[in-house]
């Protein structure tokens, strides 16, 4: 197989299809999730999102959903509110799939940026699938890419009627970013990207720009550029160094051209997805110019684009809350900066797409 797995992929893939959105309940996704987002919110992800609600008390604060279900009430014809949730729910209709891709430099998987990133769209009543991209190839060229093209497409084979979102995470983001912006790009270094993917999917004549394009990109902390302002470590899992790459590749690659091709800012085009962006300015892992190059390049090029940059804050963050503080790391609980995942809902909800 081309993936490396999906978050309890196969339970998901073969249940899946059963979860529905009904009137006046939040979607319980898949059997995977269910009961963790039946046990509501963790108290410090509750606390995050209405630390700006003045007056909050135990009836507005997030209750188990099974309880928000039988508590709802219909705004209008089609929406319906269910209380500690902001955003109103609109009976039949799915809000879509996050796939969530978690960052560790190519090398590892935070789970950091996992369950909880995933439980949190859940909550919003967002299906949320947790992607394991490839951190064993000694070089992993196009192998993450392929993963999550795979990813895109099989969750569009199961819900083809509703908006694929991908949220990634450091390298996760580039990821995410690369299927992006090279969803329909045919060839590099002489691989055929998306053949053996579509093979897989068993739709080997689809439009890859069409099968794998992402309906929007949430990027987070994002690694992006390799050039001046590149995380080594990121491309040189990517690529290797110059000699392994072309021991790997042939003498006739171009290892240059390899690297810019991942240098993302170089690449975004007029059709890139819209486009949601955070990080930190003293984030001393993936330097800040590597989110205000690309964004610098989405206005370019015409694309929507929300930024956020917080003077303050390490890299790695995730939502900021409590559940996933590293105090040894300074990843600590930060109210400000956990605003980001509100604005990302806000952000998908009423963007223009």
């Amino acid at each position: 197989m081309i993936y490396t797995g999906i978050y309890d992929a196969k339970l998901i893939y073969e249940e899946a299809q059963e979860a529905t959105l009904s009137a006046g309940r939040l979607p319980l996704n898949v059997a995977a999730q269910a009961q963790a987002i039946q046990d509501g919110f963790p108290d410090a992800l509750t606390a995050a999102r209405n630390h700006h609600s003045s007056g909050a008390n135990a009836e507005n604060s997030a209750a188990p959903l099974s309880e928000c279900a039988e508590r709802a009430t219909h705004t209008d014809g089609n929406a319906v509110s269910i209380p500690g949730y902001p955003h109103p729910v609109h009976a039949g209709k799915q809000r879509g799939t996050v796939i969530v891709i978690p960052g560790g430099g190519y090398s590892w998987i935070s789970h950091r940026e996992w369950e909880p990133i995933a439980h949190a769209f859940n909550a919003y009543g967002f299906r949320a699938l947790v992607f394991n991209y490839d951190c064993e190839s000694e070089i992993l060229g196009l192998r993450p890419l392929k993963q999550v093209a795979w990813a895109i497409g099989k969750t569009r084979a199961l819900f083809p009627d509703e908006p694929v979102y991908l949220c990634g995470f450091s390298a996760g983001a580039h990821v995410s970013a690369s299927i992006g912006i090279h969803f329909d790009d045919t060839d590099w270094n002489g691989d055929p990207i998306f053949t053996e993917v579509l093979e897989e999917l068993h739709q080997p004549s689809a439009d890859p720009a069409q099968l794998f394009r992402p309906d929007g990109l949430m990027l987070c902390y994002p690694v992006v550029s390799s050039g001046e302002y590149c995380h080594p470590g990121s491309f040189e899992r990517l690529l290797g160094k110059r000699e392994d790459f072309i021991a790997k590749y042939g003498e006739d690659t171009d290892y240059e051209r390899a690297r810019r091709w991942f240098s993302l800012e170089t690449q975004v085009h007029a059709s890139t997805p819209r486009t949601f962006v955070w990080q930190t300015v003293e984030d001393n892992s993936v330097p800040v110019q590597n989110s205000l190059l690309l964004v610098n390049a989405l206005i370019e090029h015409g694309i929507p684009v929300e930024y956020h940059l917080y003077p303050k804050g390490v890299h790695g963050l995730s939502l900021a809350t409590e559940e996933v503080t590293e105090a040894a790391k300074k990843r600590n609980i930060d109210l400000h900066i956990a605003d980001w995942f509100e604005r990302a809902i806000d952000w998908l909800l009423y963007s223009e797409a």
